[in-house]
């Protein structure tokens, strides 16, 4: 039996990058999986690949109806939910902060934080009774300081004390709530960074690469699993030791 038999999977911003790589390999463990998010191609593609596993449904996280449609239609397509990835994310506001309009800092906290919020406020009925467990993507951007990022990895940051805090208040209901936060990974959002940032990181990577995003959903199914029973409020770097 593989590690997601009989279980389903709701991941946001399934269709691309980290989350496309989470999607399938919540497949090749036996998961059922519904991939939400905003542009429609990208999720129907991944669902052709995997007729038989894989369902998608557009997403605005950032709209309550929205979520919650895309929660009921993953229990409604598939029996229930199990885990819920909280995935899509944004650069928003990148550069100097000068040069930030109003719109595209609400954007980003919009997104990376009130759309976490709001999505697992509505999957919480469906995974309090399954017992099931949330994974949040943050970044080790949450820890770094480099000029020009601060409304996105602030908005990260607040992802690393959502993440304990309903891990504390969600633990009665039997659900684990936990974190990854993924080092420099090959991503479309890491390919729209200057190429110099990208540069400068991996050279602080001891281990000498970039990660891809198989690295990154190799660590979101652990702390999904029943391995990871006796884990929750937690953010484990994906990073290739960027931080140390």
């Amino acid at each position: 039996m593989s590690r997601f038999t009989n279980k389903t999977a709701l991941v946001t911003g399934g269709g691309t990058g980290i989350g496309r790589a989470i999607a399938k390999a919540l497949v090749a463990e036996g998961a059922k999986v519904v991939v939400a998010g905003r542009r429609e191609q990208p999720l129907k593609t991944l669902a052709a690949e995997h007729p038989d596993a894989i369902r998608y449904t557009t997403l605005d996280v950032t709209e309550s109806g929205s979520s919650a449609r895309a929660v009921a239609f993953a229990v409604e397509t598939f029996g229930g939910l199990d885990v819920l990835v909280n995935n899509a994310g944004t650069l928003g506001a990148m550069g100097p902060l000068a040069a930030a309009s109003d719109e595209a800092l609400r954007q980003t906290f919009a997104v990376n934080v009130e759309g976490v919020l709001i999505t697992t406020r509505e999957a919480l009925p469906a995974l309090s009774a399954s017992g099931g467990a949330i994974v949040n993507i943050s970044s080790t951007a949450a820890r770094q300081s480099m000029p020009g990022t601060a409304p996105y990895t602030s908005s990260k940051a607040a992802i690393e004390r959502i993440t304990p805090a309903l891990a504390v208040e969600l633990g009665p209901q039997g659900i684990r709530v936990n974190a990854v936060a993924p080092g420099t990974t090959q991503t479309p959002m890491t390919d729209a960074l200057p190429t110099e940032m990208t540069q400068a990181m991996v050279a602080q990577t001891p281990l000498g690469r970039i990660g891809q995003p198989e690295d990154i959903a190799k660590a979101v199914l652990f702390l999904a699993s029943d391995d990871a029973s006796w884990i929750t409020g937690q953010v484990l770097q994906s990073s290739g030791g960027l931080m140390l």
